[in-house]
């Protein structure tokens, strides 16, 4: 038996063994930061809009900032007429939610990222103006309601046109896809 410095194992060499764990380590962080900022948009108490680009402006702003002001238009759906920001991106209303109070917070909205805008949303076609306004959520920022509801994506939905959210039970109530008139899209 070989026996290196008073041990049984060779010794360590700083160039290969021991410099593979952290590059690893670093690359693990800059995925998380990377995740964090893009995928996580809706991660807190309000913020962002979802991963993948939600948001009116077709980016994904980071959590807790809106990086434009959104728009809120109609859309032929499956679904029929619902509610899309500025991207196409289906909007989503929470049955638990009272009128403009986000019943939605933390983990919630991981899911479920809000409709964010930096100023008074836009009411683009087949929507009510008067329909379109704004909450103030408790981290500060402010998210998109419509008819008084607060105003969300879901973050399995990864492109214009989707409704995955549709009709799913989760975080205490159902989530639908919201109507021209400010109500819950129940159709197909």
């Amino acid at each position: 038996m070989r026996v290196w410095n008073g041990t049984k194992r060779p010794p360590l060499r700083r160039s290969g063994l021991l410099r593979r764990p952290l590059v690893a380590l670093v690359a693990l962080a800059a995925v998380g930061v990377l995740a964090a900022g893009c995928g996580s948009n809706g991660s807190g108490s309000g913020s962002g809009s979802g991963s993948g680009g939600y948001g009116s402006s077709g980016t994904a702003p980071a959590s807790g900032e809106a990086s434009s002001v959104a728009t809120v238009s109609a859309s032929s759906t499956m679904l029929g007429m619902v509610l899309v920001d500025g991207s196409g991106r289906t909007l989503y209303l929470f049955e638990k939610d009272q009128p403009n109070q986000s019943a939605c917070a933390g983990a919630c909205v991981a899911a479920w990222p809000v409709d964010p805008t930096s100023g008074a949303p836009k009411a683009g076609s087949g929507v009510k103006a008067s329909l379109v306004g704004t909450i103030k959520r408790g981290d500060g920022s402010t998210q998109v309601t419509y008819n008084q509801h607060p105003l969300y994506y879901f973050s399995g939905d990864s492109g214009a046109g989707q409704q995955h959210g549709q009709g799913l039970n989760a975080f205490g109530a159902a989530w639908f896809a919201v109507t021209p008139t400010g109500g819950a899209a129940t159709g197909a």
